[in-house]
Order: C-alpha cells, then structure tokens, then sequence
C-alpha cells in the first residue's frame, strides 16, 4: 500500500544501487494488470553470445557485480529499504538480454512476458523465434540466469491499448511465430508502467 502511494519509499534502495560498482540504471514501477505487484529493472551491460548466435556482443560482466554487492556488508541495508514497498514474498532473477532493454524500460508502458518451456523443449528450439518477433519495433528478450526453462521477453509500447491493436492486425507471419512459440512454451504476460530513477 505505501507503493502504490508513493513509489519515493524506495529512495533508500535508489541511493544504494547508484553508489553500487556495475550499475548503469535502475527504473521500477506498478504493474498495471494488478497494482499490487510491480517490476524493478536493475541494468547493466551484459549481452552475451548465444548457441543460435555466436558472436558475442559486448559483455560487462555484470553478474558479477550484482553478486558482490549480495555478499558485501552494506545488502542486509538494502533489503531493509525494500520492506517498505513489498506486502509479501518478491522474486529476483537475472535476464541476459540479447540487446540493449533500455528504450523497451524507457516507453510509456513496458510488457513483460515470462516465457516457460514445455517439457522436451528447449532454448535453442526457442531463440531464433524470439529473434524473429522482436527484430523490428521496442523490444528485447534473453534467457534467465536462475532457471533453465525460463525466458523474459519484454516489448515498449505507448499504451495497453496499443499493444492490443497490433496483435489484432498483426500480419499473418507474425501470427505464425506467435503460434510456434507457444507450441513451445507457456507465456504470461503483463504490463507495467515503469519510471527511471
């Protein structure tokens, strides 16, 4: 509820992230499906080479980072400036995206999708799917570090109603890849309304 009214609560947590080695920036904000949940996106520069592309592009070893701040004396504060803002359990996992996220967390309204693997199914049959959606227009995607069967996909759009109208026109190719990617796997899907801080 202290969220939901003023999303200042977190300015502790904004304080520490900024003074943190390997942090670039950080936006957060209310999940528009259900104001009671909400996103908070921590970045930094890492894209890494992936099976179906082997060129790395350039990598900062930003895992690394985030880990040492985890272990490092000051974490116990920064989970202290998070209980203002959470009325129950959070989830954090890491997203090696593929491209740059930033003008995707920079749009009006951010889509996140979280796409889970069908038994027998893998990343690799996946990828190149998801290459294929979101190689024109907002978006990025990448493979989560913390579970094997879990991929984030996240599109920038100017509003939920936009979104809507152009999955309604969508051409039928994009109809296609849409319709693959679900016979190889679940997605869920929501909307959030995030700031830069």
């Amino acid at each position: 509820e202290a969220y939901q009214k003023d999303q200042g609560v977190l300015k502790g947590l904004i304080e520490i992230l900024d003074a943190t080695d390997g942090k670039i920036s950080t936006y957060h904000g209310p999940q528009i499906e259900d104001a009671s949940q909400a996103y908070s996106f921590v970045c930094t520069y890492a894209f890494p080479s992936l099976p179906h592309r082997p060129h790395p592009l350039p990598v900062w070893q930003s895992y690394e980072h985030h880990i040492a701040l985890m272990n490092a004396p000051i974490y116990a504060k920064l989970i202290e400036t998070l209980k203002p803002a959470m009325g129950g359990p959070f989830e954090m996992i890491h997203v090696k995206f593929t491209k740059n996220p930033t003008p995707v967390l920079e749009a009006p309204v951010t889509e996140v999708a979280f796409i889970t693997l069908k038994p027998g199914k893998t990343k690799e049959q996946v990828a190149p799917l998801l290459d294929q959606l979101t190689s024109r227009g907002l978006s990025a995607w990448g493979p989560t570090i913390e579970k094997e069967d879990t991929l984030v996909l996240t599109f920038g759009w100017a509003s939920v109603e936009e979104h809507t109208e152009v999955i309604s026109k969508a051409p039928e190719e994009a109809k296609k890849v849409l319709a693959s990617i679900k016979e190889l796997a679940d997605i869920k899907l929501a909307h959030g309304n995030l700031k830069k801080y």
